[in-house]
This record gives C-alpha cells, sequence and structure tokens, in this order.
C-alpha cells in the first residue's frame, strides 16, 4: 500500500523558485498571503514561511513587514536566447570547468549554516527520487547552495545562470528523458558524497566527486541522444 508524502517546505520552495523564474510571478509582484499559499500547497503556514525564508537568503523575493513577499529575482534576458540555442553538452562541459572548483572554496569556506542548508537539501532530493520534476527543480537548489558555500560572488552569479539555463522548457523536456530512478538514486549517492566531503574538510575529494557526478550527467545526455 503506498502513502502519498507530505510536501514540505523544499517542495513549497522548489515549486515558487520555478514559478519565479518561468515569470508566473514578474518582479515586485506580491506573492499570494502565506495563508493561501498553504492552502494551495496543502501545508502548515509555517512550512510556507520556511519556504519563503529560503527564497529571500536566495534574492529570489523580499519580505516587506506590514506588506507582504514580493518578488526581487530579475530572470536576465540576455539567458533566454542562450538557453535556447546552447547544447546540452555545452553546458555540461562548462559545469566541470567551475563546479569542481566550486566545492574546493566550499570546503575551504563553508560554515555550519551552509553545511545545514546543503544536508536538508539532499534530504529533499533523497525524498523526492520518485518524482523527477520535483527531484531536478531540488538538484538545481543543491547546486546553488555549493555555490554559496564557496562564498564567491562571481561562482554565485555564474551558478544562477546555469540555473536559470537549466530551467528552460526545453532542458526540462531533457531532463525528463535523462533523470530515471537508477541515475536518480547514483545522482543522491554522488551529491551525499559531495557533502560528506566538504563537511569533511577534504578538498580533493570533494572535487573528484563532482567530477564523477557531472560525467556521470554528461554521460546520461550522451545515452539519451543516441
Amino acid at each position: 500500500m503506498s502513502t502519498t508524502r507530505k510536501p514540505g517546505s523544499g517542495d513549497v520552495l522548489a515549486t515558487l523558485r520555478r514559478q519565479i523564474i518561468s515569470e508566473q510571478y514578474f518582479r515586485n509582484q506580491r506573492l499570494p498571503p502565506e495563508r493561501e499559499l498553504a492552502d494551495q500547497f496543502g501545508v502548515a503556514r509555517g512550512t510556507v514561511r520556511e519556504a519563503l525564508k529560503r527564497l529571500e537568503e536566495l534574492d529570489f523575493v523580499e519580505r516587506r513587514p506590514g506588506s507582504g513577499t514580493y518578488v526581487s529575482y530579475s530572470n536576465d534576458t540576455a539567458a533566454r536566447p542562450m538557453a535556447e540555442t546552447m547544447r546540452p553538452l555545452e553546458l555540461i562541459e562548462a559545469r566541470l570547468a567551475i563546479e569542481p572548483q566550486i566545492v574546493r572554496l566550499a570546503v575551504l569556506h563553508a560554515d555550519d549554516r551552509d553545511l545545514s542548508r546543503i544536508e536538508e537539501s539532499i534530504r529533499r532530493m533523497e525524498a523526492n527520487a520518485d518524482d523527477t520534476h520535483n527531484f531536478g527543480d531540488l538538484d538545481e537548489v543543491f547546486h546553488l547552495l555549493l555555490a554559496e558555500a564557496s562564498h564567491n560572488s562571481l561562482l554565485i552569479w555564474m551558478m544562477r545562470h546555469a540555473n536559470e539555463v537549466r530551467s528552460h522548457p526545453s532542458w526540462v523536456k531533457m531532463r525528463h528523458l535523462t533523470h530515471n530512478s537508477k541515475i536518480v538514486v547514483e545522482y543522491n549517492r554522488q551529491h551525499r558524497r559531495i557533502y560528506e566531503a566538504i563537511a569533511a574538510r577534504d578538498p580533493d575529494g570533494a572535487s573528484q566527486t563532482m567530477r564523477e557526478h557531472l560525467n556521470l550527467a554528461r554521460q546520461s545526455l550522451i545515452d539519451a541522444a543516441t
């Protein structure tokens, strides 16, 4: 007998983030009140509040006391044609160039708050292993959290733009071709190994596992294309 998993703050975060990136909510637009969002997602208001807090920390929204929560994210129109013309392998190759260094810097600079966020992100991905749509959104958040743990503003900016490309509708379709149950289980294992290497302050281990992770993603794209 299967049971339906109740959504958590990570699910709410991933959905609202996707809606903001796809411009279902525009910059400076007020989001629905917490009570309305709680009813919409079928969760407690505290769960919505936690998701909004994380969105604010990721610079997607601005919370104005006494007024509400407003979208602060601006979808850079320059990323749109790039998303439409860039080949999937190009993005993977670019990520291979920067993400192993991102996790090396995370080993040096991640604090307890960063590590807690990364671990929570992994738990949410593990809980969404059977839902490739949510898993893909949470995966983007995970990689952005790694960049934030580097405490390097330029690398954070680069990962945000990489995620904008990954959120393009054509890329979401590709995600469904490459994300199957077997690959998601292996991705989650690699995600946890990356986190454990960062927590253990092991730069070589973190960098090597990230390379393995992105090479697996690269191979899955090649397999899907052939």
